[in-house]
């Protein structure tokens, strides 16, 4: 077969979970509250990492099942750190407890790091994002995405990158830079140059905000749900904070200045307000879930494979609404662009080996094919291991067989 699944494995169902969610959040939107001040549009987002609470608490009450494991666990653990206290040297003792506070110390910095640019992405939108920079989303948007999404993988996370990878990522680009072209001649001149450099920064700040919280996973062992409840805690005192000052120290700017106590003033008047802020909350929290476990399960290069098809929802959406419109959604562009998506989403499954094609041995340096390899050289090595076990045991009963022969030759002699 030319083409194969790498493996089935269910997880793949939560790079739909992304998409969903964002479309399902986009409809709401017409019902959501006014997010027109900055500050309450961020708040609102960290706010819902905050529901990642139950998640924890469901994992918590499971593991109550296990108690008394832990328990013994503990006891294990806090007797050896005793005998350790007791064997080495203070010296050395006192190297494991600087090992320690160095650990929570890079533990702070990578979630005040994650929390600046997270904040930062929300604060860059605020100041430079125009309503023009949504017709290029889908083709150079996506194109800086990808390209800063793989280049931080490689460089932050070691991620490595093959022939194959490299065949379909030039693919994937080199398409979307063709749909960008064919996009020019329907949109604004001055918009054009402003839209690359704006989705350049862009992408680079949220693959950044994606990639190190990957790399917060990694290196302090912890869950999605932790790493979202801790950011969304961090973010919203941070923000609630500086809007309390605001609010009441801004004096006549305080309106330009602050926003998530004028937000809530102007847009909760009722328990129903509060019920739909809620719900707001849990389905962008869902939006968000979607993207913390892809970069748990999977790569930070699955997410783009959600983002495309998100996009690729999107854009059919609107070309529905304004087909014979604008001259961007002629059928003949839109047949066009749902082709070249088809084949992008395809190239990206390809470029994360859910996917894979063998030809051209584009296959060798898959994650299937060298665990296949290293699973022929352990069975190998196994089968050799037993030819020798078995060969020294002939050559030991050959030995015995001989020593017994020569003694019965000698008695025969005597």
């Amino acid at each position: 077969m030319w083409i194969e699944f790498s493996e089935f494995n269910p997880k793949l169902l939560i790079l739909l979970m992304f998409p969903v969610f964002k479309r399902i959040q986009d409809v709401t939107k017409e019902f959501a509250l006014s997010s027109d001040n900055f500050i309450f549009q961020t708040f609102r987002y960290f706010l819902n990492y905050l529901f990642a609470i139950i998640p924890l608490l469901i994992i918590k009450c499971r593991m109550k099942n296990n108690k008394e494991i832990t328990n013994e666990e503990k006891k294990i653990k806090e007797e050896n750190e005793e005998m350790k206290n007791k064997l080495l040297p203070g010296q050395i003792v006192l190297l494991e407890k600087r090992k320690e506070a160095k650990k929570k110390y890079l533990n702070i910095l990578y979630i005040g790091l994650i929390c600046i640019i997270g904040i930062g992405c929300y604060i860059f939108r605020k100041y430079f994002e125009k309503p023009e920079h949504k017709e290029v989303t889908q083709t150079i948007g996506i194109f800086f995405e990808i390209v800063s999404f793989v280049a931080l993988s490689y460089l932050l996370l070691k991620q490595k990158l093959f022939k194959h990878h490299f065949i379909f990522i030039g693919i994937m680009a080199i398409i979307l830079l063709i749909l960008f072209c064919i996009s020019i001649p329907f949109l604004k001149t001055e918009y054009i140059l402003k839209s690359c450099g704006y989705f350049f920064v862009f992408s680079l700040l949220f693959a950044l905000f994606a990639i190190l919280g990957k790399s917060y996973m990694i290196k302090f062992y912890k869950s999605p749900y932790f790493s979202m409840l801790v950011i969304g805690i961090v973010c919203s005192t941070f923000l609630l904070i500086y809007d309390t000052l605001a609010y009441f120290l801004g004096g006549d700017k305080r309106d330009k200045i602050s926003g998530i106590i004028i937000g809530f003033q102007n847009n909760i008047h009722s328990v129903g307000d509060v019920f739909k802020f809620i719900l707001e909350l849990f389905i962008q929290s869902l939006t968000s879930f979607g993207l913390w476990l892809i970069m748990y399960y999977f790569t930070p290069c699955h997410y783009f494979i959600s983002e495309y098809i998100a996009e690729f929802i999107s854009f059919l959406i609107k070309a529905v609404k304004n087909y014979g419109n604008e001259e961007l959604y002629s059928i003949v562009n839109i047949i066009i662009y749902s082709i070249v998506s088809f084949i992008n989403i395809i190239c990206c499954l390809f470029f994360n080996e859910v996917l894979i094609l063998n030809i051209c041995n584009l296959d060798d340096n898959t994650k299937k094919r060298i665990m296949q390899r290293m699973q022929i050289e352990e069975d190998s090595y196994n089968i050799n291991k037993i030819i020798e076990i078995e060969d020294e045991k002939t050559s030991e009963k050959n030995s015995e067989n001989n020593d017994k022969s020569s003694r019965h030759s000698s008695i025969e002699l005597i």
